[in-house]
């Protein structure tokens, strides 16, 4: 039904977006039960949207009561938001075209405080010169959320080698985005843990490529391995979602078993992502 062409033209009018925004969004957000000023126009998107949404919960058995839960958060109504927007544009497709992305991976910096052999980005100990300043990247924020994207992965580098990485993840969760970061993990005491927290990243990945020797072998720096188990514990100690990634090569295959039962039974990880080895940057140079 929502891939009919007068259906199709009703959700573009109500996603339409104006200076107060999304349409779409403020409707969902004065159903999650928040204090939005509507205009006549928002009024009779917010009709339709309530009218909508009730008569799927009826037909599909669901409680509203989790419905105007789940679109309490910000970022899950920027979701809904994006693949509704998606449909009313491109109509029903699969894989299904959304009005932007779900997820951009940030290279936040290029410096690294580790030699890593296989780094795509041939990070280094300083940044390059032309990185963004934190009043540039906070308007990067801001081009992100008025694109529609849901989601924020902070990358590097070493995005927690930038002084500024938790004011701008900060500033990044409050603007509805769900905001992750991919890290080594050397760098995250007990107290950055409580503060990533508290600026609201909610979820975290540490790289482990192999066990203790493999890996710091791999990553050019002894101790890394240690300081990076150290990292995972505080972020769990702290309450964020914590994933393991590895990356699959010569070096570390044989001991991913191993590290797959230290994630789950030790470090109490989430996830654990086994990535593919694509010879780029410093990984060039480890191809046989």
């Amino acid at each position: 039904m929502a891939g009919e062409p007068r259906s199709r033209g009703l959700l573009r009018w109500i996603s339409k977006r104006t200076e107060g925004g999304s349409r779409l969004e403020n409707a969902l957000r004065r159903y999650a039960g928040e204090r939005v000023d509507l205009g006549l126009q928002e009024w009779i998107a917010y009709a339709a949207v309530r009218l909508a949404v009730s008569g799927a919960l009826k037909a599909l058995g669901i409680p509203r009561e989790r419905v105007v839960e789940a679109l309490g958060d910000p970022t899950v109504r920027r979701g809904v938001v994006n693949v509704l927007e998606g449909i009313a544009y491109y109509g029903v497709r699969r894989p299904q075209v959304t009005a932007a992305p779900f997820l951009v991976v940030w290279d936040f910096t290029r410096m690294c405080n580790l030699r890593c052999k296989h780094c795509y980005a041939s990070a280094a100990p300083k940044p390059d010169p032309d990185e963004l300043t934190t009043e540039e990247a906070k308007k990067a924020v801001d081009e992100f959320a008025k694109a529609g994207v849901v989601a924020i992965a902070f990358s590097g580098g070493e995005p927690l080698a930038r002084r500024d990485f938790l004011e701008v993840a900060g500033y990044a969760a409050d603007r509805g985005f769900y905001v992750a970061v991919a890290t080594n993990g050397t760098l995250i005491t007990r107290e950055v843990a409580r503060k990533m927290k508290e600026a609201g990243v909610r979820y975290v990945e540490v790289s482990l490529d192999g066990l203790e020797r493999t890996h710091d072998e791999f990553r050019g720096v002894p101790g890394a391995w240690r300081r990076a188990v150290e990292g995972v514990r505080n972020c769990v100690e702290a309450g964020l979602d914590v994933g393991i990634a590895v990356t699959a090569t010569r070096h570390s295959l044989g001991e991913i078993p191993k590290l797959l039962e230290l994630a789950e039974r030790e470090l109490h990880a989430k996830r654990f992502v086994v990535f593919n080895f694509v010879p780029v940057g410093r990984g060039k140079g480890i191809v046989d």
